[in-house]
């Protein structure tokens, strides 16, 4: 298959070994190249993956994980959680990520110092599944664009990303991904093609196409991981036995199709996932694994829930491997242990990483409906059974991650701090930790939630996240707001209010007291803000009833 991405389209990493900026030539070494590609390439796609919930790279070369399958939409409707349901739907829709390029590649910074991560194009989708016992839906973007502050012209647009959906009335879903990159219509190519459809016997048939684009991604990828396997020259066929849901027992297989024979379906995986018909949630997954399309792995997650006391919920996966598909042997290969210190009872959980995923999930729910959050901590841990007897004793546990929250409210900030120390071990059993705090911030006022990614020990975050609810205004990147027809946008040393009517305007600082407030109308109406201490503030502007409100700083 043709790769597109040649010297333009290698991105990050493989711009024009110099450009000119500022009347002066910068040469980009060997290694500045290397930690662009690196280090910002892969954290723009993870968080296009947490934020808008499209994995791009998962798609490329899919796997029957315990993960992979808990998270299918169509078995997420069943994982209704533990906790009763609210009245209150949630409305969660991405706005926009900032990644400082800086902090993360700090030699990449002759380059440029920020990527934005821009979502447009929305359409609202009603969720199947609840996130932390709340139902309601998200508006997934279909555009995203991704900018940075690069000094040179030719490197400020680095991609932009389409989902256009096809007419087929046969399918549940159909939609085309494309990548067009420094915006260069002539380096447009395919993504992803995902179209979901229902067959004869009312199972489901997830088709996924992988494209040139992404094909090129995984080589730029693979130029720096060369320990990354190869991409296969394949499509992939999932199909989920959704019909058999009476059985308490749902089949899933994944297939892989080659590019030279469309025709021909190599199985890649098998998963049957054994649901507890009471309570519609995972029991456990039986997995088979492939070589060659012939079986050689075989493995069984038992998940059990259990509440311990009032607070403590605990989930526990063990993982049986057998050596024959006979299944008569089993062996306890290890055991994940996720306790989690609660207030509520809801999780959909199968692993740490989705543990993780789920406590953030639970935050911005909580901030987006009820402008405060549950004070509540994670810990997992792993098991194995190091002198194989069978068993599982506490002196073969070892924790593999902390999380906590602390929330708290400041001036008209609802705020949640959640820790996350992840620890790994080496052979001799020496434990590394690496820490990570999330900031979730709720503006009272707004309700518009930002989330600040920032290592441990670092004055600054590495990314922030920017969302709205259904409670919320439209802000964009905290950078202005519009309400309306009226725009509010804060520069050094002043406020732009254009557009307005009549709106009234009031000053509010982190204490929560009004320090200024006023009333602006026509076009290009200023408010200046020099004589304000050097600090944060919250401009709260209100037209017609509607109040919205900014965060800036003087």
């Amino acid at each position: 298959m043709k790769k597109v991405f040649t010297s333009i389209s290698m991105a990050l990493c493989l711009v024009a070994s110099s450009f000119t900026a500022s009347a002066q030539t910068v040469q980009l070494s060997e290694s500045q190249k290397a930690e662009i590609q690196k280090e910002v390439l892969p954290v723009v796609f993870e968080q296009i993956k947490q934020q808008a919930g499209l994995d791009i790279l998962g798609w490329a070369r899919p796997q029957l994980t315990s993960e992979f399958i808990g998270n299918l939409p169509v078995l997420n409707n069943m994982q209704s959680g533990l906790r009763a349901d609210t009245p209150t739907p949630y409305n969660v829709k991405p706005d926009s990520i900032t990644i400082n390029v800086a902090a993360l590649a700090p030699s990449a910074a002759q380059l440029m110092k920020n990527v934005k991560i821009s979502f447009g194009d929305y359409k609202k989708m009603d969720m199947p599944v609840e996130i932390a016992g709340l139902s309601g839906s998200i508006e997934m973007p279909r555009l995203i664009k991704v900018t940075s502050d690069a000094s040179v012209p030719t490197f400020q647009n680095i991609a932009e990303i389409k989902i256009v959906a096809n007419e087929n009335p046969k399918a549940l879903l159909d939609m085309d991904m494309t990548i067009t990159l420094w915006g260069d219509d002539t380096t447009t190519s395919p993504l992803i093609g995902l179209t979901i459809a229902q067959n004869e016997a009312a199972d489901f048939e997830f088709n996924v196409e992988v494209g040139e684009g992404l094909h090129g991604i995984w080589d730029l990828l693979k130029a720096v991981a060369p320990t990354l396997p190869e991409l296969p020259e394949m499509n992939y066929l999932i199909t989920l036995g959704i019909s058999k849901i009476g059985t308490g027992k749902i089949p899933a297989s994944l297939y892989g199709i080659p590019a030279a024979a469309p025709t021909q379906q190599v199985p890649m995986g098998d998963a049957v996932v054994d649901m507890d018909l009471k309570t519609f949630s995972i029991k456990g997954i039986e997995l088979t694994s492939y070589e060659n399309a012939v079986a050689k792995g075989w493995r069984k997650l038992w998940v059990n829930v259990e509440q311990k006391t009032t607070q403590d919920m605990v989930l526990t996966i063990d993982n049986y491997v057998y050596k024959t598909e006979a299944k008569a042997d089993s062996t306890l290969a290890d055991k994940t242990i996720i306790t989690m210190s609660d207030y509520t009872k809801s999780t959909t959980l199968t692993s740490s990483q989705s543990a993780m995923k789920s406590v953030i999930d639970r935050v911005v729910s909580e901030l987006a409906t009820e402008g405060k959050a549950t004070w509540y901590k994670m810990l997992v841990e792993s098991g194995k059974d190091l002198d194989g007897d069978g068993v599982i004793t506490n002196n073969e546990k070892a924790t593999t991650m902390e999380i906590e929250v602390s929330p708290y409210i400041t001036g008209t900030n609802a705020i949640a701090e959640i820790n996350i120390k992840s620890y790994g071990y080496s052979e001799t059993g020496e434990p590394t930790t690496t820490e990570m705090n999330v900031n979730a911030t709720a503006d009272l006022t707004s309700q518009v939630i930002k989330l600040d990614v920032v290592p441990a020990a670092s004055p600054i975050a590495v990314g922030s996240a920017y969302f709205t609810s259904n409670i919320a205004g439209i802000v964009t990147s905290n950078d202005d707001i519009t309400i309306n027809t009226v725009k509010v946008t804060p520069v050094d040393g002043g406020i732009y209010i254009d557009n307005s009517g009549k709106a009234t305007y009031r000053i509010v600082n982190m204490g929560g007291a009004t320090i200024a407030n006023g009333t602006v109308s026509g076009d290009n109406a200023y408010i200046s803000t020099s004589s304000l201490a050097k600090s944060v503030y919250v401009i709260v502007v209100t037209e017609n009833g509607v109040s919205q409100s900014v965060k800036f700083a003087r």
